[in-house]
């Protein structure tokens, strides 16, 4: 990260944010925030309904919200 184009001010101040980012995602982490949201179409499928999701995602636990 060393970018000779910034001021000893400019560096301290990235460096600053880098490890605010990176105690904002172990917090994320902690407090189970969403790891991803999507939206997606609700299909018929026989008498209900389905949706269908990335591979990534299986096994993982959802949670749906339904919107008017």
């Amino acid at each position: 990260m060393d970018n000779p184009g910034l001021n000893k001010k400019e560096k301290d101040k990235i460096n600053e944010l880098v490890k605010s980012l990176i105690a904002i995602n172990s917090l994320m982490k902690t407090l189970n925030i969403p790891e991803d949201i999507l939206e997606k179409e609700i299909k018929p499928f026989g008498n209900a309904s389905h949706i269908i999701l990335p591979k990534e995602y299986t096994s993982k636990k959802a949670k749906i919200i339904i919107r008017r």
